[in-house]
């Protein structure tokens, strides 16, 4: 099924090149639904809307706060990302931890997984796939994120992301470098 949406992106948007419907269809913004809201207010967490201006997906960040004790500090927050061209969304938690270690380079250690490190990350996790199925969602994993699109481009102005095309730029990213900066 996801590959099938990711097929007919590619067709609609980039084969086609329908660019007043790309734009069209990413212009209009995304929220989160009261529902996603209540949850969030009841367990304390600070929602952070993270891009700003038009993109082909909305991104927040879920700060769910830590735990400290003595000299052990470590900070959650989940990253929720949705795309508009199809109902298919991206979820991954991170952990940061200070790193007290005295011949350290870095001041905090982190990483980030699709699973949750902390017991209230797991829980956002299943609400959040929950409400996103019940709406006919689809969750992307990182293994279809990083799956590589034959025959599809980047514009030649763009170079963040290197040559390749994955499933993850055609549904978060502005692959044909159209979008008013």
């Amino acid at each position: 099924m996801l590959n099938n949406r990711v097929k007919e992106i590619i067709e609609k948007y980039y084969h086609k090149e329908n660019k007043e419907i790309f734009i069209q269809k990413v212009s209009d913004p995304l929220r989160l639904s009261e529902r996603v809201l209540d949850f969030c207010n009841d367990n304390k967490m600070e929602i952070k809307p993270m891009q700003f201006g038009i993109y082909p997906s909305e991104q927040w960040y879920f700060k769910l706060g830590g735990y400290k004790n003595n000299d052990f500090e470590v900070s959650y927050i989940s990253i929720l990302t949705v795309s508009k061209l199809a109902p298919i969304y991206r979820l991954e938690h991170n952990f940061e931890v200070v790193n007290k270690d005295p011949k350290k380079i870095s001041p905090t250690l982190d990483g980030s997984a699709e699973e949750g490190h902390s017991f209230l990350q797991a829980d956002l996790d299943r609400f959040l796939n929950k409400r996103y199925e019940k709406d006919g969602y689809s969750r992307m994993f990182e293994p279809e994120a990083l799956r590589k699109i034959e025959g599809v481009n980047f514009s030649e102005d763009v170079i963040l992301f290197g040559p390749d095309v994955t499933q993850e730029d055609i549904l978060f990213r502005d692959v044909l470098d159209i979008l008013p900066d």
